[in-house]
């Protein structure tokens, strides 16, 4: 992979190799399920690409035509993260970017999903374009002449296939594509593991061989997808204990879940809590924002501190900037922390899971990308918002203290509270 430089944190430019043939990503050196050498498949840098959860599956499918809904169904549908406000995902079926799906506010919080050029030129194969334009030579980002029913459609112009967007100027051409796309190859995440059983039996060694030589006495689980790989990478090596520093903020599902999966490997699980809880805490040192997660230190960190020897840690680099320069092992308190999985792709991750027939937590099939706190600043407003649905109470504890804090209910809902200091493209969306 080649290196470029942000802000002085080393990135990667990040590619996967992606078989068309058999239609699955391919992340070692070949596809095992027809010995043919993949081709690259970019994304953002920080997109840590993986499938699409099964709630996820449903919202894409439920914003795209109808005609187009069975095909889409039955492929794999890769998401990479995009800078942005909120949920921002570049989608990836057939082993290209057919467009972007996001929380978007505008006239309210709501799902939309934009396509690509290509994507447009996928979905004219099932969908009936809204328009047909005559006009020849470059039409993207141009101004036309034409009402649509939504946010976007789809139309024809000559041989190219294109989406058309709404905007507060008047309809314009988002893009473009002036090729055929035809529907390829079924296939789901089961093609996808066979596919990279060689790449994931050598990670899976690289890490267990890591965790051996370590001398590691512990692992670190929280319930998500993350520390539950570590965990088990760490049982192969022959760990046998296990520390889940409960916040009293889990949801119940991964209260629930930690306690089954020790079970499961049949490890130990000491569970530890603050001594002082977070609803006491918070009155000294106020509302946790993204720039001052306190509750991380005082409900966790603090807690792990206590222990001695060396701890297995699931943090991945591709989770976030600051991960980014993470190296292999770091300090807390009498710990040494170490990172068996640190150059995974959630990808990775989610393909290990399958492959080892592990179960792992609910709350990723109910619209849950980041498992932590209920309340967490760092959680997205799009599962902020899902929790009205899925976890109505403790919706209602959060929302009603943040309005004796004097949050008004739109700025709740806005996730003003996640910050410090308001961002500028939040307090310009707040304003239009």
């Amino acid at each position: 992979m080649a290196k470029t430089y942000k802000s002085r944190i080393r990135l990667w430019h990040v590619e996967i190799g992606y078989c068309p043939r058999c239609n699955v990503p391919v992340r070692g050196e070949k596809c095992e399920l027809c010995n043919s050498r993949p081709r690259p498949l970019r994304f953002h840098d920080m997109g840590d690409i993986r499938p699409a959860s099964a709630h996820e599956r449903e919202l894409f499918i439920s914003l795209i035509p109808r005609d187009a809904r069975g095909y889409f169904k039955r492929r794999i549908i890769l998401l990479a993260r995009q800078p942005g406000l909120d949920y921002r995902k570049d989608v990836y079926v057939d082993g290209y970017k057919v467009g972007i799906m996001e929380y978007a506010h505008r006239d309210g919080w709501h799902w939309r999903f934009i396509p690509t050029g290509k994507g447009a030129a996928l979905l004219l194969n099932f969908a009936e374009p809204e328009f047909t334009l005559r006009t020849a030579g470059h039409l993207k980002g141009k101004k036309i002449q034409k009402e649509i029913s939504g946010e976007w459609a789809l139309f024809r112009a000559g041989n190219c296939a294109g989406v058309a967007v709404r905007t507060p100027s008047g309809v314009k051409v988002k893009d473009i594509f002036c090729h055929a796309v035809k529907p390829a190859k079924k296939s789901q995440l089961e093609d996808a593991v066979r596919a990279n059983v060689s790449y994931l039996e050598k990670i899976e060694k690289k890490a267990v061989s890591m965790i051996k030589h370590s001398g590691a006495k512990y692992v670190a689980f929280s319930g998500g997808k993350d520390s539950e790989v570590a965990l088990y990478l760490a049982h192969l090596a022959g760990v046998k204990k296990a520390i889940y520093a409960n916040t009293g903020l889990e949801f119940p599902e991964s209260s629930r879940f930690v306690k089954k999966f020790a079970d499961f490997l049949g490890v130990e699980l000491i569970e530890v809590r603050p001594d002082r809880g977070f609803w006491d805490v918070v009155e000294e040192k106020g509302i946790p924002t993204k720039e001052n997660r306190w509750c991380t230190k005082h409900l966790k960190l603090a807690q792990l501190s206590k222990f001695h020897g060396v701890l297995v840690d699931g943090t991945r680099r591709y989770e976030s900037f600051g991960r980014m320069r993470r190296t292999r092992t770091a300090k807390l308190g009498n710990l040494k922390l170490i990172y068996p999985i640190l150059d995974w792709l959630a990808l990775d991750v989610w393909l290990y899971i399958h492959y080892r027939g592990l179960p792992y937590n609910p709350l990723y099939d109910m619209g849950y990308e980041r498992i932590g706190c209920y309340m967490c600043p760092s959680m997205l407003n799009a599962e902020f918002h899902n929790m009205r649905s899925t976890h109505p109470e403790l919706f209602k504890r959060w929302y009603e203290y943040l309005r004796k804090q004097g949050f008004t209910h739109d700025e709740i809902m806005d996730g003003v509270w996640r910050w410090s200091e308001m961002p500028a493209k939040l307090k310009e969306i707040r304003k239009s």
